[in-house]
């Protein structure tokens, strides 16, 4: 695995906390076995208000995705956009946050009229990434006008506090980061630092100061020792001031440079026995420690304290203050340290005590290293990439063609299944292959569905050309399966992500053997049809090919944890065709769009009709179907129909169109191929009558379930309405004669055929919107992510086929 450690280099540069963070996790990563650590750092100045803008979009842009993994812990380094994306957070841009002057205000109203667009978009309450490039590009044409004062951009200022609320809202929201945790309690607990509802896992990091083996030198009386920045929030001044009014002899060494450091060194009264050491080495400050009586460190509000854990673990008692925030987190007061009020005679009489204790010091030492001698870098790194402690469960599925936009039944599927499922809580990735991209793409369906286009190589497109010459035959998917080694950048897709997924869906079985050459060892087998069947009708001619496929999805389905199928149907008949015990399947139906397919009785279709300057009279009939075998069988029998009565009027769209390219068709027939979602909807709203004349096929009909929820009168053979419990004559009316079956459809009183399809579209409404099979497929899921296959389960019914076999 290849993992990026992604940071901000400072401007000027200063080593700090964040800098021995990411040394420890780049050395501990590398010491891994099966991984490789980057550590890669931009600079980032914080001089004026668009240096800082320019540091977010530098990060904003930068395309990591040759690494499978990333971990970032401060800002502006979170805003790149990576898949598996791990936020150990230190702290945000505070003097935006937290420590935000109160006397400032956080208002921009009164730059509304000033800057419309910006302010538009700062005020989304969820924004996205593209809401992001928006802003980068308003903030740009923003610089080259110069219409900003010197007040706008003010640091810190409302402005820029709104502007990195923003960016951070962007960057961090759940669909973002895979897993949220921080340093200490202090950072988990503060206000806006992480999305709502998000409660991050604190991880205690060490420090990556070599101290192991360091002892106390003999030769140099005990000092009371620390190391910080030499800034305000440190407050050293407060400790100098503690010190010279506990009256100890013993002397104060004070490591660190900083902007308080002339300050402080006038600070300091010519007798006091204070050294201020400016820049010191790591071989120096391990010894500083091993020499230490106590160490105290006096932050306010700081948000780990790495001080307090390098003076614990070299066995020293840290004397600290109530509100110092992360610094006492690993202290207990007069147990393993000292913790105070940060008032001045405390601090004091807290250092006469231990100086004059010196046992006291050593005791409370001994405790404090007994307390954080667990925390190291090996441990952290594990429980850092724990897989199961994602912030939402992640679910990989995988696909042979793109499914957005929708033009198909199998689209339409995948597209609204997942979609809605993630909108319950899980992370959805989608790997298909697309003919259309030279690169890997990703592109955010919703807020938590991402689709990978994988591209398709030429010499799989060589070897595809020849097949389907060879078959007469469409064959993308069974080309896949047979060579999978044709198609390196899907299978690496599959290797990379498929470790970080909580539940591998298959999807057809066409991925089974790239799924399985990738390693992947349990997965969801999604049957779309009982693929045996539908692919023995189209290879008619090629038993051979339809043998092989049958044989792939033995495979898959045998070796699944669980399958679900589109139907009651598909299902009994893949018990029987493979000898699978019934509890191993599960029924998630097609369903439809009913947010976006609205019902329309017959009146309406008239007014429509009439609005559009159609004759309000029903006669037009529609079908809807891709180009495959069963759908051009119909499409066989409704031209059949429509030679019979040259007075109706019959809309066949979809891809099935292709297949009647070279034939005669009736003047009375139009094929529109695929056309657009609102010119689908249209033709739902104007038909008079739908058809769906299926005589075989597998899985269920998502055209049926669209023309019910539509309101629109259905004539269908008994097989077509498989996967539902539609009555003939209550949901649809049954046909055996279609040209008769239509003709007399058309003479039923309005009032008579929307009876029927008001009861059908309630059917539709209650039982199979996506919405409500979404929810059915989570149970599954949930239950697919527990499931662990026992020994007698495990026992196939004939041993696998290596995937070799498959290959032509």
């Amino acid at each position: 695995m290849k993992v990026v450690i992604i940071a901000p280099s400072g401007v000027p540069f200063i080593w700090g906390g964040a800098e021995n963070i990411w040394k420890g996790l780049w050395l501990t990563l590398n010491q891994q076995e099966n991984i490789t650590a980057e550590l890669i750092k931009l600079p980032s100045p914080e001089h004026d208000f668009w240096a800082i803008i320019q540091s977010y979009q530098n990060f904003a842009e930068l395309d990591l995705n040759h690494f499978d993994l990333v971990i970032s812990t401060k800002y502006p380094a979170w805003m790149v956009s990576h898949p598996r994306h791990i936020l150990f957070m230190q702290h945000t841009l505070r003097g935006l946050y937290d420590t935000y002057p109160a006397h400032l205000t956080k208002n921009i109203d009164h730059l509304a009229q000033k800057l419309p667009a910006l302010c538009q978009l700062l005020s989304i309450n969820k924004p996205s990434r593209t809401h992001l490039a928006e802003c980068f590009a308003e903030l740009k044409r923003i610089k080259e006008l110069q219409i900003l004062s010197l007040q706008d951009i003010a640091l810190p200022g409302p402005l820029l506090r709104a502007i990195i609320h923003f960016f951070d809202a962007v960057a961090l929201a759940p669909g973002q980061i895979l897993r949220y945790t921080a340093i200490a309690n202090e950072v988990a607990n503060r206000k806006e630092y992480f999305p709502e509802g998000i409660k991050p896992d604190v991880l205690y990091h060490p420090s990556s100061l070599p101290q192991a083996g360091v002892i106390a030198d003999a030769h140099i009386p005990p000092a009371i020792f620390t190391a910080s920045r030499l800034d305000a929030p440190k407050r050293i001044d407060l400790l100098i001031k503690a010190y010279c009014k506990s009256g100890v002899k013993t002397p104060l060494r004070i490591a660190g440079t900083g902007p308080q450091s002339n300050e402080l060194q006038k600070l300091i009264p010519p007798d006091a026995a204070i050294t201020l050491l400016g820049h010191i080495s790591e071989q120096q400050l391990a010894q500083e420690y091993a020499n230490a009586l106590f160490v105290p460190f006096i932050p306010e509000h700081e948000d780990f304290g790495l001080i307090s854990y390098e003076a614990m673990i070299a066995g020293k008692a840290v004397l600290s203050c109530t509100d110092s925030g992360g610094a006492t987190e690993l202290i207990r007061h007069m147990e393993n340290g000292f913790i105070i009020k940060p008032d001045c005679d405390e601090i004091a009489k807290a250092i006469k005590q231990l100086c004059d204790n010196p046992s006291l010091s050593y005791q409370l030492g001994q405790q404090a290293y007994n307390t954080v001698k667990d925390i190291n870098w090996p441990a952290l790194v594990k429980e850092l990439l724990n897989k199961n402690t994602q912030y939402q469960p992640r679910i990989l599925v995988l696909n042979t063609y793109p499914i957005y936009p929708v033009v198909s039944g199998g689209q339409a599927r995948l597209y609204h299944l997942y979609s809605e499922l993630s909108m319950l809580g899980y992370s959805v990735e989608i790997l298909n292959l697309d003919f259309n991209t030279k690169v890997i793409k990703s592109r955010n369906l919703n807020e938590h569905f991402v689709e990978v286009l994988i591209p398709v190589g030429d010499e799989f497109r060589k070897k595809l050309s020849t097949e389907e010459k060879r078959l007469n035959i469409s064959c993308v998917d069974w080309l896949a399966a047979a060579h999978p080694e044709l198609l390196p950048e899907w299978q690496a897709e599959i290797k990379r992500r498929a470790p970080w997924a909580s539940l591998v869906i298959c999807s057809h079985p066409y991925a089974y053997p790239a799924m399985i050459q990738a390693g992947v060892k349990q997965w969801l087998y999604e049957a779309h049809n009982v693929e045996a069947d539908l692919k023995a009708q189209i290879y008619q001619q090629h038993p051979n090919e339809a043998q092989k496929i049958k044989e792939l999805e033995s495979q898959c389905a045998i070796g699944a944890q669980h399958i679900i199928c589109c139907s009651n149907e598909d299902s009994l008949r893949m018990q029987a065709l493979y000898q699978i015990p019934d509890h191993q399947f599960s029924i998630i139906a097609n369903g439809a769009d009913t947010q976006n397919i609205k019902y329309l009785d017959q009146a309406g279709r008239k007014e429509i009709r009439i609005q559009m300057g159609l004759e309000p009279k029903n006669n037009i009939s529609l079908f809807m179907g891709s180009n495959h075998g069963p759908n051009i069988e119909a499409a066989e029998q409704i031209l059949i129909a429509a030679e019979q009565d040259l007075s109706l009027q019959y809309i066949i769209l979809g891809s099935v169109a292709d297949a009647f390219k070279k034939k005669n068709i009736p003047e009375n027939v139009r094929f529109l191929g695929v056309v657009s979602q609102a010119e689908k909807q249209l033709w739902l709203k104007i038909a008079s009558t739908a058809l769906n004349p299926m005589l075989n096929g597998s899985g269920s009909n998502l055209k049926l379930i669209e023309y019910a929820a539509a309101g629109l009168p259905i004539i269908s053979t008994e097989f077509g309405v498989r996967g539902t419990r539609f009555e003939a004559g209550v949901h649809y009316i049954k046909t055996t004669n279609l040209t008769e079956t239509i003709k007399n459809t058309l003479n039923i009183e309005d009032i008579k055929l929307d009876q029927i399809t008001r009861k059908t579209a309630e059917y539709i409404k209650n039982e199979l919107c996506w919405q409500s099979l979404a929810k059915n497929y989570k149970k599954e899921i949930t239950k697919g992510m527990h499931v662990i296959k026992t020994k007698e389960e495990s026992i196939l019914p004939s041993p696998p086929l290596p995937i070799s076999s498959l290959l032509y």
